[in-house]
């Protein structure tokens, strides 16, 4: 075989070093834009702030306003409110808050529904901006949510309070609508004294057995399976608000699949 000369040698060299050269822009280039398109936030939502794939977990609060909270309860709910919506909900999770009032059908929907869109801490800056993005947290999630739980503090007393009826609308319009995958956290910030004409537990302390198996019970039946469950109880009349009240609900949320985590009184 003829053997190339020193010019054709180095022409060979030469393309062999342009090619190689060419093929390492390529792949820095294309590395780039693979890192650019990994870092860059991800589209939300624009009506809830939800990522676009779907909520990473599912936050229901029931707020109880059938009764008003006194000065130390509303200091107590603001400083919880807080915790919970700056702290507790990670970012993608959906916050549903939902009103118990003495009208359930007027309540069986949530009064807000927000995503916790991030607010941009430990964000890259060159692929984003902190600054918007912890604005947008502000004013899209934070801001909206404290001002409607607010609008939620009763001023006057009701004369029911249906909890069963608004449990189950929680479960149906609250989990069962959005269907997220993920942890389910129910909150429920009441005295839990449900008081309707079916069922009063002022007039009489019911043990789980007798109202599971009564006509009431069985009308109220609800399916929470798979949600943790946080009672933060309104002590509003702690002669009836006795570690049996507790007891009740604990089994009631048992046989509905889910689970109670934490049971704590309110300050006030």
């Amino acid at each position: 075989m003829a053997r190339l000369g020193r010019r054709a040698r180095a022409k060979r060299t030469k393309h062999i070093v342009l090619g190689t050269g060419l093929f390492l822009f390529v792949a820095a280039v294309a590395a780039g834009a693979a890192y650019f398109a990994l870092s860059r936030p991800k589209p939300l939502n624009a009506l809830n702030m939800c990522p676009a794939a779907g909520p990473a977990g599912h936050y229901v609060v029931l707020l109880d306003k059938t009764d008003p909270l006194t000065f130390t309860q509303k200091a107590a709910l603001e400083v919880f409110v807080k915790e919970l919506i700056e702290k507790r909900v990670p970012e993608g999770s959906l916050v549903s808050v939902f009103a118990l009032g003495s009208d359930y059908k007027q309540n069986a929907e949530p009064v807000v529904e927000l995503c916790n869109p991030g607010t941009g801490a430990g964000k890259d800056e060159t692929t984003s901006n902190p600054r918007k993005l912890r604005e947008r947290y502000e004013q899209q999630f934070a801001q909206p949510l404290k001002a409607q739980i607010d609008k939620l503090i009763a001023i006057e007393s009701s004369k029911t309070s249906p909890i069963f009826e608004m449990l189950q609308l929680v479960a149906i319009n609250g989990f069962r609508k959005n269907a997220i995958q993920g942890e389910h956290r129910l909150i429920v910030i009441s005295d839990m004294l449900h008081n309707t004409d079916e069922l009063s537990m002022f007039k009489q302390q019911f043990d789980f057995a007798a109202f599971h198996d009564s006509a009431y019970g069985k009308r109220t039946q609800v399916d929470l399976q798979g949600v943790s469950v946080e009672l933060h109880y309104l002590m509003n009349y702690p002669q009836i608000q006795t570690r049996r009240n507790a007891g009740f609900w604990e089994s009631y949320f048992e046989h509905a699949g889910a689970r109670v985590v934490d049971v704590r009184p309110v300050e006030g």
